[in-house]
C-alpha cells in the first residue's frame, strides 16, 4: 500500500486513521485536550491565568495529601495554602532539585492506576534521574505537540518529515514494521539524526523532495548541519511551511542560515524529557509562548528570589499534568527570561523572552560520518555503578570517557559495562576507534556551569564545542 501526501490522504488521516489510532488503539485523550488548548489559545490573559490558578492549587492539594515528600516538607516548613494566594503560596516550598529526587526518591510518587511509565533525564551532575509519568501527562504532552505544530502551519495528517535520532534504529538498521505503520498512519517520516553521513545527508535532501513536506521538526544541530551540507553541495531542497528545531539553542546566525536553505519560516520549540514541551514561538516569533495550564515557570536568582520580567534567572517549572509524580518547583537547570510584553498574535499565553543553555556536540568519524553524540548517552544509564559520565572525542579515532564509580572495588562489574559499551562505540564510531576509560573522584561542570555529557575537540578546526 503506497500511501501519498495529497490533501485528500491527510484528510483521510486526520478524520478517520488517527480518531481511530488515538481513541481506540491508544485509549489517550490527546485529541480531546487539544481541541481544549486550541481554544484557550485565544482565552485572554487573565482568564488563562485563572485557569491556571485553579491547576496550580489542584495539583499542590493532591501533592500535599498524597506524596509523602510534599506531606513532610509541608509540616516542616508550616506551610499554608489556598487556592486565591496560591501564586505567593508556592514560594513557600523549597526548590526541587535532581539531587533531591535522587536522594528521595521513593517519597516523591504515588501510582494512581496502572498507567505509569518511567522517563530518565540528566543534569548538572551527569547522573541519569528516573521520573515517573502517567497517561493523563501523556495526552496533554501530545496534545502539545500537535498544538505547536499547527502554529507552524502543519494540520494533523499532513505529511511531515522528524529528524530525530534513534539509536535502536542505527543497530538494527531501520525502524521496522511497527515505525513504518505508525508512519501510514500519522504521515511522519523519521529520518535518523544521531549518524548523518555525506551519503545518508543526499538520501535525505532526496526523501524530503520526494515526501515534500509540511513540516520538518528536528534537533537544532542535526538541521543545521543539514542546511551547511545542502549549501555546501550547491543541492536544492523542497521548502517546507516551516522547520521546528528542538534539543539546541537557536542561535540568530544558526536560524538565519537554516531559513535560507530551506527558503521556510523557523520555529524554536523548548522542552525537557522532564515535563515535556514547555514553549515555542509563533508565527510572530516574538519569543516562546508557555502554555499556563500545562505548566507553571518561575525565575529566579541564584539566591532563590523571583526576578523581574525582562531579567535572566534559573528556570523553575511546576508541572500541572503529572499526578503520578508532582514536580513543584523543579530547577531544571536551563536559564531563561520572561518577557513582560503580550505578543501580538492576540493568544491568550504569556511569554519566554529567551532560553540560555543547552548545546549538543557533534562527533565525526573516520569516514567524515557525523554523528550526534547524544546517541552515547543512553549508553550509560541504568548502569549500577556508574555514577558519572563524561565522553570526549579527542581525535577521529580515540574517544577518552571519564567515569565516577558508585563504588571503586566493583571494578569487575564495571569492567563488564566497559566493554558493551566499547562496542557500541565502535559500531558507530568505527571497528579502529581506541576507547579509553578513566576513573576518576569528581566530573566538574563547564565554565558556564551546565554539565557536558559529550563534547567534540574535533569541530570547528579543532576548536572543543563547550557551552
Amino acid at each position: 500500500m503506497v500511501i501519498s501526501s495529497s490533501n485528500s490522504v491527510a484528510k483521510l488521516r486526520r478524520n478517520i486513521l488517527l480518531p481511530i489510532y488515538w481513541n481506540y488503539i491508544r485509549r489517550l485523550k490527546t485529541l480531546h485536550y487539544y481541541e481544549k488548548l486550541r481554544k484557550i489559545q485565544w482565552n485572554t490573559m487573565e482568564e488563562n491565568r485563572q485557569i491556571q490558578r485553579k491547576k496550580l492549587y489542584k495539583m499542590i492539594k493532591y501533592a500535599s495529601q498524597n506524596i509523602p515528600y510534599y506531606k513532610r516538607i509541608i509540616k516542616e516548613h508550616s506551610i499554608q495554602f489556598a487556592e486565591d494566594t496560591i501564586f505567593n503560596d508556592i514560594k513557600k516550598f523549597p526548590v526541587l532539585t535532581k539531587e533531591i529526587i535522587r536522594n528521595h526518591f521513593h517519597e516523591l510518587y504515588k501510582f494512581k492506576d496502572n498507567t505509569y511509565y518511567r522517563n530518565t533525564s540528566g543534569g548538572s551532575t551527569g547522573e541519569a534521574v528516573i521520573f515517573f509519568q502517567d497517561k493523563q501527562y501523556l495526552e496533554w504532552a501530545n496534545a502539545t505537540k500537535r498544538l505547536f505544530n499547527g502554529w507552524a502551519g502543519r494540520e494533523p495528517g499532513e505529511p511531515m518529515v522528524k529528524l530525530w535520532g534513534s539509536l535502536r534504529d542505527i543497530l538494527r538498521g531501520g525502524q521496522g514494521f511497527k515505525g513504518y505503520l505508525r508512519q501510514l498512519i500519522s504521515g511522519v517520516t523519521i529520518l535518523n539524526s544521531y549518524k548523518m553521513s555525506e551519503k545518508d545527508m543526499y538520501e535525505y535532501v532526496k526523501r524530503i523532495n520526494s515526501i515534500k513536506p509540511r513540516l520538518i521538526l528536528s534537533y537544532t544541530n542535526s538541521i543545521d548541519e543539514l542546511a551547511r551540507f545542502t549549501q555546501k553541495h550547491g543541492l536544492s531542497v523542497y521548502s517546507p511551511s516551516a522547520i521546528m528545531t528542538s534539543a539546541g539553542v537557536l542561535y540568530p546566525e544558526v536560524r538565519a542560515r537554516i531559513k535560507e536553505v530551506f527558503r521556510a519560516s523557523v520555529f524554536n520549540r523548548y522542552g525537557s524529557r522532564e515535563v515535556g514541551n514547555i514553549a515555542c514561538n509563533c508565527e510572530k516569533n516574538q519569543g516562546l509562548h508557555i502554555i499556563p495550564n500545562i505548566h507553571y515557570i518561575e525565575i529566579l536568582d541564584n539566591r532563590g528570589k523571583e526576578v523581574k520580567a525582562g531579567e535572566a534567572g534559573e528556570i523553575m517549572i511546576t508541572s500541572l499534568t503529572n499526578y503520578t509524580m508532582p514536580l513543584i518547583r523543579y530547577k531544571i537547570e536551563d536559564r531563561g527570561v520572561l518577557s513582560e510584553k503580550e505578543c501580538s498574535c492576540g493568544r491568550g499565553f504569556p511569554l519566554l523572552e529567551k532560553v540560555e543553555g543547552r548545546i549538543r556536540s557533534m562527533f565525526r568519524n573516520k569516514k567524515g560520518d557525523l554523528i550526534d553524540s547524544g546517541v552515547f548517552i543512553g549508553l550509560f544509564y541504568f548502569r549500577d555503578n556508574i555514577k558519572q559520565f563524561q565522553m570526549i572525542q579527542e581525535s577521529l579515532d580515540q574517544v577518552t570517557i571519564n567515569v565516577v564509580l558508585k563504588d571503586k572495588k566493583k571494578l569487575k562489574v564495571v569492567e563488564k559495562d566497559f566493554r558493551e559499551i566499547s562496542e557500541v562505540i565502535k559500531q558507530i564510531m568505527g571497528n579502529d576507534t581506541k576507547v579509553e576509560y578513566n576513573i576518576i573522584n569528581e566530573i566538574k561542570p563547564s565554565p558556564s556551569g551546565k554539565y557536558m555529557y559529550t563534547f567534540s575537540k574535533m569541530r570547528n578546526e579543532g576548536k572543543t564545542q563547550m557551552d
